[in-house]
């Protein structure tokens, strides 16, 4: 099985088909490792009922400090389809579970302390820097000759 392709004529000699351990490689924006385990049975001429997960990870950067991280995915998969053309392509609905899935601001850690806004230095937790206090008043410093030059042109 190439793709995720269930055909109404794979139920002929038996009621459920089985995928087991899928490894899942259509395009979803980013790199990732993923697979895929369920169990489809027919429910009617029209309808076939799916159950299963999707467990892997997808590589992500972070907004905060902009290094890759892994990000870990466990997804259920309980579905009704309907049989169109005497198939079901399951492939497009994980696919569409895994983006839905995905966060909208990763983060690689939640103490995660992001890019140093004054010396650039990434993660100023692991790379402490002597910018602590007077960080604010360089960084609305150098704002604020930018705003200034913006404001002459």
């Amino acid at each position: 099985m190439k793709e995720l392709i269930i055909r109404l004529s794979d139920f002929l000699k038996k009621e459920i088909v089985e995928v087991k351990n899928f490894k899942y490689t259509k395009d979803i924006g980013c790199q990732a490792n993923i697979c895929v385990s369920f169990i489809a049975a027919k429910v009617s001429d029209f309808k076939i009922y799916i159950k299963g997960e999707v467990v892997g990870f997808i590589e992500q950067e972070c907004s905060l400090c902009l290094e890759p991280y892994s990000f870990p995915l466990q997804i259920p998969i309980n579905i009704d389809m309907d049989i169109r053309e005497g198939c079901v392509d399951i492939g497009e609905e994980i696919r569409q579970l895994m983006i839905l899935e995905m966060p909208l601001k990763p983060i690689c850690k939640s103490d995660c302390l992001g890019i140093c806004k004054v010396c650039g230095r990434h993660n100023k937790k692991d790379d402490s820097c002597s910018c602590v206090d007077e960080d604010d008043n360089v960084a609305k410093h150098i704002w604020k000759e930018l705003l200034n030059k913006y404001q002459r042109k």
